[in-house]
């Protein structure tokens, strides 16, 4: 896997160990006596690092590397990067979520500690990682939401607060409101309440030793070391938390063992986009996500597809889905991608409350598939140029089903489901192609 050095050269012989490794903290040391959908509130400072260059990256080893070694050297070059703001993980920090060319951390603590764990997380500054890749790093912090949802086969869990648009260290208006004002040099941001962070002044007083000691006091561990750099990489073995964990984790991770998961893959993408009216209370957006995980997952896996992630944040809820992955590869996976779409598009829809609009964005193409990150909490990911298409599809055409000109073609569909679609100027995006609109009928499901 090329994982960079560090305790993931320790022998790791329990397999609940392994698991976790693919689901945050926040999942480990979740409440499991509760039944799903439930949302639960708690006080942190939530952090985005945005890995520029990974898409860049990833086309330029498909394209230069010999055939059968693209991906295993991608691989260690991607947790190499990664592995220079592993101080993430230093920090106290719990990673949420790997987005691709994202990473999402949380800090969870009492509201009269929010002052100076923004300070602390402030030390995760703006950083090179090599000569292509450069990291930005986005804080927010305040009230936020712990949604777990899902059923008995596969759950989610999404991380709710409005977070500022990623530029270098940006706060919040809200964690401008909180921080220690006086011990963090800004600059304003014209027209906008959030603001740039220019240094710290002195180091935050806040006790990382205790903070990290408290976490996870109710889970039985290993003996944990001051050296360990996660607390879910020493968890007693238990079988039947670990049939709670692997809820969490796609089954194409568990069906392989991580060295065979990474490869450069010609996959489909689908990203779904909710948008919500607004106004619903912590307990009606809990009951909406909950609906549409179930739903969407259902439909996803009737066409032989995965959901990879959920995620919340200032653009709705995101489901992110794959098909055409190890154990999954069909040869029409584009006209089922497509009718899984359309199929999703339709319920969410009819069933869904309080939805202001659902975007579908669809695209097929070669891309990494694999596991990246820390020996200690990694997780599948996808990256790849397609990918980013899908994502603007998603949200440069609000309220339909759009697709890019190869999952069109190699659907092998009726013309007449397609209809093309005015072309649009879209961030980090050359030359798309031609575009569709993706239609069918209900018999056609």
């Amino acid at each position: 896997m090329g994982w960079i050095k560090g305790e993931g050269e320790i022998e790791d012989s329990y397999k609940i160990s392994k698991i976790a490794a693919h689901v945050p903290g926040l999942v480990v040391y979740n409440t499991f006596t509760n039944d799903t959908p439930y949302a639960e509130n708690f006080h942190g400072v939530l952090l985005v690092a945005d890995v520029s260059g990974f898409t860049n990256l990833t086309e330029k080893f498909r394209l230069s590397s010999k055939k059968g070694y693209g991906a295993d050297e991608l691989t260690r070059t991607l947790n190499s990067y990664i592995g220079e703001i592993s101080y993430i993980l230093d920090a106290g920090g719990d990673i949420l979520n790997y987005a691709g060319d994202a990473i999402l951390a949380r800090w969870t603590v009492e509201r009269v500690q929010l002052s100076e764990v923004i300070s602390l997380v402030c030390g995760v500054r703006e950083t090179e990682v090599g000569c292509q890749l450069k990291v930005k790093i986005d804080i927010s912090a305040g009230k936020l939401s712990k949604v777990i949802v899902g059923d008995e086969i596969s759950q989610y869990f999404v991380v709710i607060e409005e977070l500022a648009v990623a530029r270098t260290i940006i706060f919040s208006p809200n964690t401008w409101e909180l921080c220690e004002r006086d011990n963090i040099a800004i600059d304003p941001i014209e027209n906008e309440r959030a603001v740039k962070v220019r240094y710290i002044k002195r180091e935050p007083s806040f006790s990382l030793e205790k903070y990290q000691d408290s976490i996870g006091t109710s889970v039985e561990h290993e003996k944990v070391t001051r050296d360990c750099v996660r607390r879910a990489s020493r968890l007693m073995s238990n079988a039947e938390f670990e049939k709670t964990l692997q809820k969490y984790i796609m089954k194409t991770v568990l069906q392989k063992p991580l060295e065979y998961l990474s490869e450069m893959r010609l996959a489909t993408i689908v990203f779904v986009n909710m948008q919500f009216r607004g106004g619903e209370s912590d307990q009606e957006q809990c009951m909406t996500v909950h609906q549409a995980a179930i739903g969407i997952g259902q439909q996803i896996v009737k066409h032989h597809g995965r959901v990879n992630k959920v995620f919340m944040l200032d653009k709705g809820c995101t489901f992110l889905c794959l098909f055409g992955l190890p154990g999954d590869k069909q040869e029409d996976k584009c006209a089922h991608a497509l009718q899984a779409a359309y199929g999703v598009h339709e319920l969410c829809q009819k069933e869904i409350p309080n939805l202001k609009t659902v975007s579908v964005g669809v695209t097929t193409g070669p891309m990494f598939c694999g596991v990246v990150g820390h020996p200690v909490r990694h997780e599948y990911i996808v990256i790849g140029r397609k990918v980013n298409l899908a994502a603007r599809l998603m949200m440069h055409y609000p309220g339909v089903v759009s697709c890019d000109s190869v999952t069109c073609y190699y659907s092998k569909l009726p013309p007449f489901y397609f209809n093309e679609l005015p072309k649009k100027a879209m961030k980090g995006v050359k030359n798309p192609g031609v575009l569709y609109q993706f239609m069918t009928n209900k018999h056609q499901m």
